[in-house]
């Protein structure tokens, strides 16, 4: 292996990474997955450089088989992230646990490289090799501004293959549990209120009367969406998740283009961020 170039230190989590990493086999060069863990943009583009380095850029390194597009992401420097896209990093190559970089992006709450990954052309439903997506664990942890940006560009609002196979329930269960304020945000995303998980219930049969989002729950299931919600989601479906981003150059009143991004619900995001304060305070 070549020499390992020095580094920053930086959290303890990241130093128990680079030592595993350094515990590779001889011949394995891992100085690009250190460089993009550690967050080193300067590191990364002197390796880059050298001839060699193609054959490094999606090598998958221990111990989670991780190549250097992931571990990039899990060092959180979007700067990084952008330097190994445009070095040709494969966008939706996974780690041993199935975990795409968008996946890893979602579940650790970075929205800013979550917006370069699925402007680059990300996979919004994450790798079918993973029982779960980044839509359902952004609403399993409340994370509104992730779902928002998951939606915005097209993730399944249902994903069924998941949902039968892995997580009790579907998403909206995940939503209303912590969060009933995610019930109307489905709703309008043209999810199913009557959708049964893997034991034939709905969502009205699941949650006892007692539950902050029943009342939601009842009353939005009686109802159709409106004739202007439709025609967002008709929209949109007819966009498609590659184009979604290009819906601001569509020739359209500039007034219509914060309906079709869902932003009359970004208050949602600022009432989670005030109860979870409160909930931390409590604590």
């Amino acid at each position: 292996m070549a020499e390992t170039v020095a580094l920053p230190e930086q959290v303890s989590a990241q130093a128990y990474m680079k030592n595993l990493m350094v515990d590779a086999d001889e011949d394995d060069d891992v100085r690009l997955h250190l460089a993009a863990l550690c967050g080193d943009c300067e590191g990364l583009r002197q390796i880059l450089a050298e001839p060699q380095s193609e054959r490094w850029l999606d090598y998958r390194v221990r111990p989670y088989m991780s190549p250097s597009l992931r571990l990039g992401v899990s060092g959180g420097n979007p700067e990084c992230v952008k330097i190994l896209l445009a070095a040709g990093a494969n966008i939706e190559l996974e780690d041993v646990k199935g975990q795409t970089p968008l996946f890893v992006a979602t579940s650790q709450r970075k929205t800013e490289i979550m917006k370069i990954l699925l402007e680059a052309g990300a996979n919004p439903e994450g790798s079918q090799k993973n029982r779960c997506c980044p839509l359902l664990v952004a609403v399993r942890d409340g994370y509104s501004e992730g779902v928002k940006l998951l939606l915005q560009h097209g993730a399944d609002s249902e994903p069924f293959d998941q949902i039968s196979t892995c997580v009790p329930g579907w998403p909206l269960h995940h939503a209303v549990v912590e969060h009933p304020e995610f019930v109307e945000l489905y709703h309008e995303c043209g999810g199913n209120l009557h959708q049964q998980n893997s034991a034939g219930a709905t969502c009205l049969q699941e949650f006892l009367d007692s539950s902050p989002a029943k009342n939601s729950l009842m009353i939005l299931s009686g109802l159709p969406l409106s004739l202007k919600s439709l025609c967002r989601v008709t929209l949109r479906q007819l966009l498609g998740r590659n184009k979604l981003v290009k819906l601001s150059s569509l020739d359209l009143p500039a007034c219509l283009f914060p309906f079709l991004n869902f932003e009359e619900f970004s208050h949602h995001s600022s009432r989670f961020k005030e109860n979870h304060h409160i909930r931390m305070h409590d604590k």
